[in-house]
């Protein structure tokens, strides 16, 4: 099986390694300063278009309408891409990015229950490294507000708890908060949230729940990060007005655990195609 690993970050071309451990021929285009990566095929865009059976995209395969290639000077639009893997099942995240520019067969390996949650166990422990860095206080005894109990609050409100850390989650749903209070950490609605009550913050939930009002309830030395994608949910012009420490943190697997992000990108794709050829 040849397989084409296109652009993306360091996590791709821990993917690129995984799949040649797993017995498969490789090629990674869009990394112009590597020369050889041991026995994985360095080459072009084209090139490596026009030799591969099988293309794995970024988990964020698009950026200004061009493919992702953050360690590449060289630019190619997605829609010529796509148009060179028109015959090649593409495997890749988010991948309403691509929905305009084709209608090929395309298989997103993020929306894989397995890959969400052990991204989301990176994720936290990106998180909770950012507070063993950073965070001038102590997480033992620190009183934490976790908004948001999806796959990510679930992890850190484990983590965080672990260590000792007294763990507020605000939750909308009545059966997140009871399973949060049988958890042994305090559970909140959003109404009920006194922002000022808490030493650090972290925000997991993709809209602006933090707004102004929030932060200036906050403690001047609050620590803050959002783990939201884009645009984030923690007023952050605010936040800096008022000269907090706010973080938002995107993409953490990519930078903290590229390793093991890239043996979960290429498990993932490796379950898909067994299914595929059953």
């Amino acid at each position: 099986m040849k397989i084409g690993v296109f652009g993306g970050d360091k996590r791709m071309l821990f993917a690129a390694k995984a799949f040649s451990e797993d017995g498969c021929e490789v090629a990674i285009a869009g990394f112009d300063s590597l020369m050889s990566l041991c026995e994985i095929r360095v080459c072009g865009i084209e090139e490596a278009a026009s030799w591969c059976d099988i293309a794995v995209l970024p988990v964020r395969p698009v950026k200004d309408s061009c493919l992702n290639t953050p360690f590449s000077q060289e630019r190619i639009e997605i829609r010529e891409l796509l148009q060179m893997l028109s015959d090649t099942p593409i495997f890749t995240g988010c991948a309403e990015q691509l929905k305009p520019y084709s209608s090929g067969e395309i298989y997103d390996y993020t929306t894989d229950e397995g890959f969400l949650y052990r991204n989301a166990e990176l994720t936290a422990e990106g998180a909770l490294g950012i507070l063993l860095n950073d965070y001038e206080g102590s997480v033992f005894d620190a009183e934490i507000l976790i908004t948001g109990f999806g796959r990510i609050g679930k992890m850190l409100t484990r983590m965080l708890s672990a260590l000792g850390a007294d763990v507020t989650v605000a939750a909308r749903k009545a059966s997140d908060r009871a399973l949060i209070s049988l958890c042994g950490s305090t559970a909140i609605d959003y109404p009920f949230v006194d922002h000022g009550d808490y030493d650090i913050l972290i925000n997991t939930v993709p809209a602006l729940i933090i707004d102004k009002c929030a932060v200036d309830r906050m403690k001047e030395e609050v620590f803050l990060i959002d783990l939201a994608s884009m645009p984030g949910g923690i007023d952050f012009k605010r936040a800096e007005g008022r000269g907090l420490t706010c973080i938002h943190a995107l993409s953490l697997p990519g930078k903290t655990a590229p390793l093991a992000a890239g043996a979960i990108i290429k498990d993932t794709i490796m379950k898909r195609i067994s299914s595929l050829s059953v």
